[in-house]
């Protein structure tokens, strides 16, 4: 059986490797990209999940969520947004999210909301 994969789009290095860490001692295989235009020129292999910071380097990820969910290919793969955001489960939704996480965030509720999506 094939390991479940998630996606990351976060461009802080120290979030990259907090979440690959994370991920991959509870046995998910990590795709890491640090901004979003790997993403928009489909420069990354099918993930099971997503995991978009709010926050890109000249992205939104909101918008990025909103092009993920437009494109056929995407559409069904689940979205997670991560924010400091105020409101961001309101903007998340908007966005077409499936959820989202604020910041700062506990590993298990991380670990749990990724788990009924994947």
């Amino acid at each position: 059986m094939r390991k479940k994969k998630i996606l990351v789009t976060d461009d802080d290095d120290g979030v990259q490797d907090i979440f690959k860490l994370i991920f991959e001692k509870a046995g998910y295989e990590v795709e890491i990209h640090g901004e979003a235009i790997s993403i928009l020129e489909n420069k990354y292999e099918s993930p099971d999940l997503f995991l978009l910071d709010r926050q890109l380097s000249g992205y939104d990820g909101l918008e990025l969520c909103t092009f993920l969910k437009d494109q056929p290919a995407t559409k069904n793969i689940p979205v997670i947004i991560v924010s400091a955001t105020p409101d961001i489960g309101v903007l998340a939704n908007e966005a077409g999210a499936d959820d989202f996480i604020e910041k700062p965030f506990d590993m298990k509720s991380l670990l749990e909301k990724v788990k009924k999506w994947i």
